[in-house]
Protein backbone atom coordinates (compact mmCIF):
# COMPACT_ATOMS: atom_id res chain seq x y z
CA UNK A 1 0.00 0.00 0.00
CA UNK A 2 2.85 2.38 0.76
CA UNK A 3 4.38 1.91 -2.67
CA UNK A 4 1.15 3.04 -4.32
CA UNK A 5 1.55 6.41 -2.61
CA UNK A 6 5.14 6.90 -3.85
CA UNK A 7 4.20 8.94 -6.98
CA UNK A 8 2.13 11.24 -4.78
CA UNK A 9 5.10 11.80 -2.49
CA UNK A 10 7.40 12.43 -5.48
CA UNK A 11 4.93 15.06 -6.67
CA UNK A 12 4.84 16.65 -3.22
CA UNK A 13 8.64 16.74 -3.17
CA UNK A 14 8.66 18.25 -6.66
CA UNK A 15 6.43 21.11 -5.48
CA UNK A 16 8.56 21.54 -2.37
CA UNK A 17 11.66 21.72 -4.56
CA UNK A 18 10.08 24.48 -6.65
CA UNK A 19 9.39 26.48 -3.50
CA UNK A 20 12.97 25.95 -2.33
CA UNK A 21 14.41 26.90 -5.72
CA UNK A 22 12.39 30.12 -5.98
CA UNK A 23 13.23 31.17 -2.44
CA UNK A 24 16.91 30.36 -3.04
CA UNK A 25 16.93 32.53 -6.18
CA UNK A 26 15.29 35.40 -4.32
CA UNK A 27 17.76 35.09 -1.49
CA UNK A 28 20.70 35.04 -3.90
CA UNK A 29 19.36 38.10 -5.70
CA UNK A 30 18.92 39.96 -2.42
CA UNK A 31 22.45 39.07 -1.34
CA UNK A 32 23.80 40.22 -4.72
CA UNK A 33 21.90 43.51 -4.61
CA UNK A 34 22.96 44.26 -1.06
CA UNK A 35 26.68 43.68 -1.73
CA UNK A 36 27.24 45.25 -5.17
CA UNK A 37 27.65 48.93 -5.95
CA UNK A 38 24.67 50.94 -7.12
CA UNK A 39 24.54 54.07 -9.16
CA UNK A 40 22.15 56.02 -11.26
CA UNK A 41 20.66 59.44 -11.70
CA UNK A 42 19.34 59.70 -8.19
CA UNK A 43 22.12 57.77 -6.42
CA UNK A 44 25.10 59.49 -8.01
CA UNK A 45 28.23 57.64 -9.09
CA UNK A 46 28.26 53.86 -8.48
CA UNK A 47 29.92 53.85 -5.08
CA UNK A 48 27.06 53.09 -2.73
CA UNK A 49 26.36 49.68 -1.31
CA UNK A 50 23.45 48.46 0.75
CA UNK A 51 25.62 46.67 3.28
CA UNK A 52 23.37 47.65 6.16
CA UNK A 53 20.69 45.35 4.67
CA UNK A 54 23.00 42.31 4.51
CA UNK A 55 22.45 41.02 8.09
CA UNK A 56 18.69 41.25 7.67
CA UNK A 57 18.79 39.50 4.30
CA UNK A 58 21.18 36.81 5.49
CA UNK A 59 19.37 36.02 8.73
CA UNK A 60 15.70 36.84 8.28
CA UNK A 61 15.04 35.36 4.85
CA UNK A 62 13.53 31.84 4.93
CA UNK A 63 15.84 30.40 2.24
CA UNK A 64 18.85 29.57 4.47
CA UNK A 65 16.54 27.84 6.95
CA UNK A 66 14.92 25.84 4.15
CA UNK A 67 18.34 24.79 2.85
CA UNK A 68 19.51 23.73 6.31
CA UNK A 69 16.30 21.78 6.94
CA UNK A 70 16.63 20.01 3.57
CA UNK A 71 20.20 19.07 4.47
CA UNK A 72 19.16 17.76 7.89
CA UNK A 73 16.29 15.71 6.45
CA UNK A 74 18.61 14.31 3.77
CA UNK A 75 21.13 13.19 6.40
CA UNK A 76 18.36 11.65 8.51
CA UNK A 77 17.01 9.82 5.48
CA UNK A 78 20.45 8.50 4.55
CA UNK A 79 20.87 7.25 8.12
CA UNK A 80 17.54 5.40 7.73
CA UNK A 81 15.86 7.17 10.65
CA UNK A 82 12.98 8.57 8.55
CA UNK A 83 9.94 6.75 7.18
CA UNK A 84 9.92 4.58 4.09
CA UNK A 85 8.20 7.17 1.89
CA UNK A 86 10.37 10.15 2.75
CA UNK A 87 13.12 9.19 0.25
CA UNK A 88 10.49 9.61 -2.46
CA UNK A 89 9.84 13.16 -1.28
CA UNK A 90 13.56 13.93 -1.37
CA UNK A 91 13.81 12.35 -4.82
CA UNK A 92 11.11 14.71 -6.14
CA UNK A 93 12.71 17.69 -4.43
CA UNK A 94 16.18 17.03 -5.79
CA UNK A 95 14.73 16.24 -9.22
CA UNK A 96 13.09 19.67 -9.32
CA UNK A 97 16.22 21.41 -8.07
CA UNK A 98 18.33 19.71 -10.74
CA UNK A 99 15.85 20.46 -13.51
CA UNK A 100 15.39 24.11 -12.56
CA UNK A 101 19.11 24.57 -12.08
CA UNK A 102 19.87 23.22 -15.55
CA UNK A 103 17.16 25.35 -17.15
CA UNK A 104 18.39 28.46 -15.35
CA UNK A 105 22.01 27.85 -16.35
CA UNK A 106 21.03 27.23 -19.97
CA UNK A 107 18.94 30.41 -20.07
CA UNK A 108 21.78 32.41 -18.54
CA UNK A 109 24.23 30.95 -21.03
CA UNK A 110 22.01 31.79 -24.02
CA UNK A 111 21.41 35.30 -22.72
CA UNK A 112 25.10 36.00 -22.24
CA UNK A 113 25.89 34.67 -25.70
CA UNK A 114 23.18 36.86 -27.25
CA UNK A 115 24.36 39.98 -25.39
CA UNK A 116 27.99 39.38 -26.37
CA UNK A 117 27.04 39.02 -30.04
CA UNK A 118 24.87 42.14 -30.09
CA UNK A 119 27.29 45.00 -30.66
CA UNK A 120 26.19 48.61 -31.05
CA UNK A 121 25.60 48.22 -34.80
CA UNK A 122 23.82 44.88 -34.92
CA UNK A 123 21.15 45.09 -32.25
CA UNK A 124 17.89 43.31 -32.86
CA UNK A 125 15.18 45.80 -33.76
CA UNK A 126 12.19 43.48 -33.78
CA UNK A 127 9.91 42.38 -36.63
Amino acid sequence: MDQLLAPLFVLAGFFGGSLLFIQGLRWGALLWVSTTTHGGDFLGPPKRRLLWVLPFVALLHPAPYLIVSLTVFTVWTLQRSMGSLFPWVLCGCYLNLAFNGLVTLRTYQLRRRRLAAAGPNNRWRGP
